[in-house]
């Protein structure tokens, strides 16, 4: 038997009291009080059942309080503080990324300048191998001129005595034809030497 039911039970006496309460209605109807009690008695609304349904409702209250709303209300700050970490994270995670994106960035125009760095230097030492190259090239196409020129004068003097030599023979040769006579060694020595200082000329 639930105490709702006993009051329920109990509506004999209630009646009684409410006789009590009307018979004593015009001793206590000209208070603020009294309007109340008729305010309420004419919608149908007695004490003892407001005061029952008062606490049923508080009990009822307490009930929804204690099993349902402090539960959601504890699952909402949950939900409430895991957005919040969430949010943190996606912040954290914005910063690190733009960051990386900074380090990265910093990190290619790094890898361009080195990569420009090497290729002017490159430059610079295929240039520098060009011109030693081509000074060595000239250097040894001056140095093939000159002993070239060297062995074309060697061969020039050489000839140069051969046909002194021949032409001193045939002039010795044509002067004995011509005179019809023996040269001596002094005589030949002579012509020799004349034939030599005109072809000199």
């Amino acid at each position: 038997m639930t105490f709702l039911s006993a009051l329920l039970a109990a509506e004999p006496a209630h009646e009684a009291v409410k006789a009590a309460a009307h018979g004593a209605a015009p001793a206590e109807s000209h208070g603020p009080l009294g309007d109340i009690i008729k305010l309420f008695g004419s919608f149908g609304v007695d004490g003892p059942h407001l005061i029952v349904q008062v606490i049923n409702f508080a009990i009822l209250a307490f009930v929804l309080y204690k099993f349902a709303i402090k539960p959601a209300l504890g699952q909402l700050e949950e939900r409430i503080r895991q957005a919040e970490q969430l949010q943190k994270d996606r912040s954290a995670a914005e910063a690190q990324l733009a960051s990386a994106q900074k380090t990265a960035e910093a990190k290619l125009v790094a890898a361009s300048d080195e990569a420009a760095k090497i290729l002017a230097d490159a430059r610079n030492s295929a240039k520098a191998a060009i011109e030693a190259s081509r000074a060595e090239a000239q250097a040894a196409q001056t140095e093939v001129i000159a002993k070239a020129k060297a062995a074309i004068e060697a061969d020039r003097v050489k000839m140069m005595n051969e046909v002194r030599g021949e032409v001193s023979r045939l002039v010795v040769e044509t002067a004995a034809k011509v005179l019809e006579q023996n040269l001596d060694d002094a005589q030949r020595g002579r012509l020799n030497e004349a034939a030599v200082k005109q072809l000199a000329r």
